[in-house]
C-alpha cells in the first residue's frame, strides 16, 4: 500500500520538527496511540487500539526513526501485529519551511498481512486519510516545549 500527501502548518520550521520528534506530542496526536513508550534514542515500544470501520483490533510493536537530518526529514520505521494481522511501513517525513509556516510532506508504503490485507486496500486507505486527517489537526493544536527548542538550538547550532 502506497501513501503520500502533504500538510501546512503554521508554526515555524523549529516548532514543527521538535513536535515531529517528542514522543509525548505523537502520542497525544497519533489516533488510537495508546502508548509510545522510548526504548533507546529514536526507537520506541508502541501500544495500538485501532476501531474504526470493520477494524478493532490492538496492535504492538516498535517504531524507529532513521536517517534522520536535522530540521529537513527523518524515515519512521513501523512494525505491528494483532491478532488480523501485521502492519509494515516506512514512512518518510520532509519539512520545507514556507512564508507563513512549515510544509510537512510524507511518502511511504506499507504492507499487510492478515486479516488486514484480505480487508483490502480501498477500506485501509480509508482508514489511513482519515487518521492522517486526524493526526494533523491534532498536531496543529500542540506547542513545543521550551527544553525541545533550547535543545534545537544547541544541536543546530543557533
Amino acid at each position: 500500500m502506497h501513501f503520500e500527501g502533504s500538510q501546512k502548518l503554521d508554526h515555524d520550521i523549529k516548532s514543527v520538527w521538535a513536535l515531529l520528534n517528542d514522543p509525548g506530542v505523537l502520542a497525544r496526536a497519533t489516533p488510537g496511540v495508546k502508548e509510545l513508550k522510548p526504548i533507546e534514542q529514536d526507537k520506541y515500544d508502541a501500544v495500538f487500539h485501532i476501531k474504526m470501520g470493520p477494524i478493532n483490533s490492538m496492535f504492538t510493536g516498535k517504531l524507529h526513526v532513521e536517517e534522520k537530518q536535522l530540521l529537513n526529514s527523518y524515515k519512521l520505521v513501523v512494525d505491528v501485529n494483532a491478532r488480523i494481522g501485521i502492519i509494515k511501513a516506512e514512512v518518510t517525513i520532509s519539512l520545507v519551511p514556507d512564508e507563513k509556516g512549515t510544509m510537512v510532506s510524507f511518502i511511504g508504503d506499507g504492507a499487510l498481512s492478515g486479516k488486514l490485507a484480505a480487508m483490502g486496500q480501498r477500506v485501509l486507505s480509508g482508514v489511513a486519510r482519515m487518521f492522517t486527517k486526524r493526526f494533523f489537526k491534532q498536531l496543529a493544536k500542540e506547542t513545543p516545549s521550551e527544553a525541545a527548542l533550547v535543545d534545537l538550538d544547541v544541536h543546530s547550532g543557533g
